[in-house]
């Protein structure tokens, strides 16, 4: 197998983001949130640590969107039918993009609203804590969509 060049490595790195970017409406949501959080932080003057959180989130989301992506379009080409474990995974992979989300807003609204005069760290850490916490409770009482308590009474007949 011949080696590729760095450059080589680095232009597939580039056409697979540009893929992304092209065919995946998230995607260009995400970007285009990240550019405007970008010139709001440079408008505001953050300090080091602030954007180092700022970017840190950023990376999050879209590394996340990027992967949710990728899985989405692998799944549907190893098992182009539907079904319900692929759907499953899917809807993982989609739930990984919405925590990476909650963690960037939360980092937002702690940055910018300190920079506005307004302490919000713990109204926003709490959303990312509920959240956390709804999506634990539901994990315990619902599974596959139904009430876990009827599922365990027709599996007993």
């Amino acid at each position: 197998m011949k080696r590729r060049s760095l450059l080589s490595s680095f232009k597939y790195a580039f056409n697979g983001m540009s893929h992304a970017l092209k065919t995946q409406r998230n995607m260009k949501i995400h970007f285009v949130t990240a550019a405007a959080v970008v010139v709001v932080s440079l408008l505001l003057k953050l300090e080091v640590d602030e954007f180092l959180w700022i970017f840190l989130a950023i990376t999050l989301v879209i590394v996340s969107e990027t992967f949710n992506s990728f899985f989405e379009e692998f799944l549907d080409f190893v098992n182009p039918q539907y079904h319900e474990a692929v759907k499953h995974m899917k809807d993982m992979a989609a739930g990984s993009v919405l925590t990476a989300s909650i963690f960037a807003i939360t980092v937002a609204i702690i940055i910018f609203g300190k920079r506005f005069g307004f302490d919000l760290s713990v109204y926003a850490s709490s959303v990312l804590f509920a959240y956390l916490f709804f999506v634990f409770i539901i994990s315990i009482f619902i599974k596959d969509g139904k009430n876990k308590d009827k599922d365990d009474r027709t599996k007993k007949f």
